[in-house]
């Protein structure tokens, strides 16, 4: 009876215009997406080592005498000067573009001076060209990255292993959560304006909700994974493929890692469908409180936000934060853990965590109809 429930519920489902267009619109966006994308000017290495000369160079012009006949000041100009000699050998290998395994060492040298420099206070440099730690950890861990697996230090950016990533950070957040939100926010509808057809299904009202977050899961899955694949395939026409054992950098345990590029989407996969069901069964929850859809998806919203919310007013709620992990786009990035100040928001705990809120959220669900069904069976008493 339960696969019988679950094929009239996907009928239902697949007669919606309003999902189709949704998941139409999740589809096309990652091949319009890099229409912008692909417009865009972006700096390569070449570019950005010549600004880092400059800077250093402006650092020498600005050093202050005084501070320069210090023992102090006097380590600070010299790690600058050896700071100014690797940078400079470095674009001598970009420009001969060769020489890959030297271009890393002096970058892993580099970024030691740099933090020594940090530890000696930073005396004499004007703030705007001191180098975050944050900055430093992050090309670090790149350059590791590409010196174990040898990799081109100046990937092409606008193939589909270096825009995919990309994408899917811009449809992680706030905007994922209203798609599913949408997609799902319909999802007691017929329950509600057809009770005597749809309460002929001899299934229990856990079941009846498993499925209708099963069928809608599968369905927003796939426009997911869909639009990866179309994105994909599109901007491989105009660009090539590309590399998908490229980095990217991931922020776990206080720190800075890179994964592979088909590491990353594996990863991301897991969490959308998580978040997915999170959403869904949440939506289940509240709906079947409110009974108004509306007022679903505008109250969802407002949690999903809330952390946020209270974080820039300045008001400290640290039982807020495991909501924070939904936007699994902050996460990774390691923005949620800064702005927060809890190291803890990672992706190690980002699985976990998802978990339990599905389990919470699940068990809400659960106890809503209990209690409806004793408060129904009070009355029932009472009333003879």
């Amino acid at each position: 009876m339960f696969l019988t429930y679950l094929r009239f519920e996907w009928k239902l489902l697949l007669q919606s215009r309003k999902n189709s267009l949704l998941g139409v619109a999740v589809i096309l966006f990652f091949p319009l997406y890099y229409l912008h994308y692909s417009q865009l000017d972006i700096e390569d290495m070449q570019f950005l080592k010549n600004e880092e000369a400059g800077h250093i160079q402006t650092i020498f012009n600005a050093f202050p005498e005084e501070l320069r006949e210090t023992t102090e000041g006097e380590k600070i100009y010299n790690n600058l000067t050896q700071q100014s000699s690797l940078i400079n050998m470095q674009r001598f290998y970009l420009w001969k573009k060769e020489d890959d395994a030297k271009y890393i060492e002096d970058g892993l040298l580099l970024n030691e001076l740099r933090l020594e420099l940090h530890d000696l206070g930073n005396k004499g440099i004007h703030p705007n060209y001191i180098v975050p730690k944050e900055e430093i950890y992050k090309e670090t861990a790149l350059l590791q990255y590409y010196r174990e697996h040898k990799l081109s230090l100046q990937p092409d950016p606008f193939v589909a292993s270096n825009y995919l990533p990309v994408a899917i950070d811009q449809v992680s957040g706030l905007l994922f959560c209203l798609f599913v939100l949408l997609m799902g926010s319909s999802m007691m509808l017929h329950d509600q304006q057809k009770k005597t057809v749809m309460s002929g299904f001899p299934i229990s009202f856990m079941q009846k909700m498993h499925g209708k977050v099963l069928i809608h899961f599968i369905q927003i899955m796939f426009f997911i994974i869909a639009g990866v694949f179309v994105g994909g395939a599109f901007v491989a026409l105009k660009a090539g493929w590309g590399n998908f054992n490229s980095p990217v950098l991931i922020y776990e345990g206080g720190q800075f890692i890179t994964v592979s590029v088909s590491r990353y989407f594996l990863d991301m996969l897991i969490a959308f469908a998580l978040i997915t069901l999170l959403l869904l069964y949440a939506t289940a929850f509240l709906n079947n409180m409110t009974k108004n859809l509306y007022a679903t998806v505008l109250t969802l919203l407002g949690i999903i936000v809330l952390p946020d919310l209270m974080a820039t007013a300045g008001i400290t709620a640290d039982f807020l934060q495991p909501i924070k992990f939904i936007d699994i786009g902050s996460v990774l990035s390691g923005e949620a853990a800064m702005k927060f100040g809890n190291d803890k928001m990672d992706f190690k705990h980002t699985f976990a965590w998802l978990l339990i809120l599905n389990v919470i959220v699940v068990f809400l669900l659960y106890g809503w109809n209990k209690w409806k069904h004793v408060r129904k069976l009070k009355s029932s008493l009472n009333s003879i």
